[in-house]
């Protein structure tokens, strides 16, 4: 079933959110450092490492590199972010104990998008052309805290139906090793450039991508791909509003309302990963863009929903709510959301009605409450004392009497 055919729920936490092409380009400057501080060091010892020595990539001991065939130094280039590499590897567990667990031949991957594993993309950098070596990658750079299982999907590059894992259960401590090949690699090309065909190649490639990342429930990596395809499948300049000579709007063609069509399913899946994410400021003004070109999109209504109860706005998601009921009333979790919308709605209603009965003096804790007769044991204490003091003044009085002067 593709992401277009699921149902709309999906499931929301929240977390930390940060642009992870910060975060990557921190890495590789890492990479770049430890790698400076190895070579500072062969100066100082004169001696640099052998063929078969480990080098520390990153200098945390995550990523281990060991060269097998040296690559073409002679011109000291090396892909950038964004470069279009073709390479070659195969992956396994550190072990050895099974056999390959993935094997691409001569597949073309885009810089820093993490099309592959991170720790293929980070060592991808440290390369030059035609350079062979060995990897050792910590889970963290791999298949992360969750693991890989028989039957989940490999989330394969350029493959929108990806095969299924189908080797041993891959733990969240688990180490790999993989054999890597960097063929060449080429710049990547201006969009401007590309025809719409290809940009609609390369955004549901990387849609797709992300859709893995999101289902592993790595957020930022799949926001970081949404963000990529976005910037492919934003259409050429003037699109779909360019007038013709007459002044009046053409009619968009059919592969460019396609291109469009894209464009919102992208967004759509970015407002639900920074929602996963607790970005909802972002989230919010991701279906919004879809909303305005297309008012009555039932997955964007929903998650305008779901953002705004997250945010404590609940009036309005109920009003979104509504309109997505009214957009897909079949749709199952529609009609939850706005059951839960409605429910909320009705507390916030009693509070308020509560509230104005307390600031108005009405209702049962509002009036004056009789005044209560004494007591019998307060009546009792009242007249004793009274009594003592009748008696006292009396006595008082006597005396003066007894000694007043004849």
């Amino acid at each position: 079933m593709s992401e277009d055919e699921r149902t709309l729920v999906d499931k929301s936490e929240s977390s930390s959110f940060e642009d992870l092409a910060s975060a990557a380009a921190h890495e590789i400057e890492e990479a770049k450092l430890a790698e400076a501080a190895a070579a500072e060091k062969v100066k100082l010892d004169g001696k640099a490492p052998g063929p078969n020595e480990w080098q520390d990539l990153l200098g945390s001991g995550s990523i281990l590199k060991k060269i097998l065939k040296e690559g073409d130094e002679s011109e000291g280039l090396r892909p950038q972010r964004s470069d279009i590499c073709r390479i070659s590897y195969e992956i396994r567990l550190r072990n050895g104990k099974h056999e390959n667990m993935e094997k691409r031949d001569q597949v073309k991957i885009y810089l820093g998008d993490n099309e592959v594993l991170q720790g293929l993309d980070l060592a991808l950098t440290l390369m030059y052309k035609g350079e062979i070596c060995l990897l050792q990658i910590a889970p963290r750079f791999a298949y992360g805290d969750t693991g890989l299982n028989p039957g989940d999907s490999l989330g394969l590059v350029g493959e929108i139906n990806s095969p299924k894992y189908e080797g041993p259960s891959i733990g969240p401590e688990t180490w790999l090793e993989v054999k890597l090949e960097l063929h060449d690699w080429e710049e990547e090309p201006e969009h401007e450039t590309l025809t719409i065909a290809e940009r609609m190649e390369i955004g549901i490639r990387r849609r797709c991508r992300g859709n893995w990342w999101y289902g592993r429930g790595e957020t930022q990596l799949a926001v970081q791909l949404y963000r990529r395809a976005l910037d492919v499948l934003d259409e050429s300049e003037g699109g779909i509003t360019e007038p013709t000579a007459s002044g009046e709007v053409a009619q968009p063609s059919d592969a460019l309302m396609a291109l469009l069509d894209e464009r919102m399913r992208v967004h759509n899946n970015m407002a639900a990963a920074q929602l996963r994410a607790g970005a909802y400021d972002a989230a919010l003004q991701a279906v919004t863009r879809v909303l305005t070109c297309q008012p009555n999109n039932a997955k964007a209504l929903y998650r305008k929903s779901r953002i705004l109860t997250a945010m404590g706005r609940n009036s309005e998601a109920l009003q979104a709510a509504r309109a997505a009921a009214a957009a897909a009333p079949e749709d199952t979790g529609v009609r939850k959301e706005l059951q839960k919308c409605e429910q909320k709605a009705n507390r916030d209603k009693s509070v308020e009605r509560k509230l104005a009965k307390r600031m108005l003096g009405t209702g049962g804790q509002g009036k004056a409450s009789p005044e209560k007769k004494p007591g019998r044991a307060k009546m009792l204490v009242w007249g004793s004392l009274l009594l003592s003091l009748l008696v006292g003044v009396a006595s008082v009085l006597a005396y003066r009497y007894k000694n007043q002067p004849q």
